[in-house]
């Protein structure tokens, strides 16, 4: 599997981890165990992540399915919004060097 241009540049800890999964799937909520499970990460220590993105407000509760709480990113929070812009900035720099490397010029 490809790494995302968040992992590119800060590496794989959990916190780049599980933000990396709510960008990528920003219009969907998640229960903790999914989200543990798809970024490869403990429960634990997603529960712990998860925690500290909603005290920033990067994250918010949705609903409740079962027992499990679900989340998804806070996209109403402008400190979410320039996450997600610095993701598409990084990602473009990625995209523009490979493109360079290849001798390719995209405006």
């Amino acid at each position: 599997m490809q790494k995302s241009s968040l992992i590119l540049t800060f590496e794989e800890s959990p916190h780049i981890k599980v933000l990396d999964f709510f960008i990528a799937f920003e219009d969907f909520d998640y229960p903790i165990a999914q989200i543990a499970k798809e970024t490869e990460v403990k429960w634990e220590t997603a529960k712990k992540v998860i925690d500290s993105l909603l005290q920033r407000r990067i994250l918010k509760k949705t609903r409740r399915l079962g027992k499990a709480q679900l989340y998804m990113l806070d996209k109403g929070n402008p400190l979410t919004k320039l996450l997600i812009e610095i993701d598409m900035k990084i990602s473009k720099f990625f995209v523009n060097k490979e493109l360079e490397r290849h001798k390719l010029v995209v405006s």
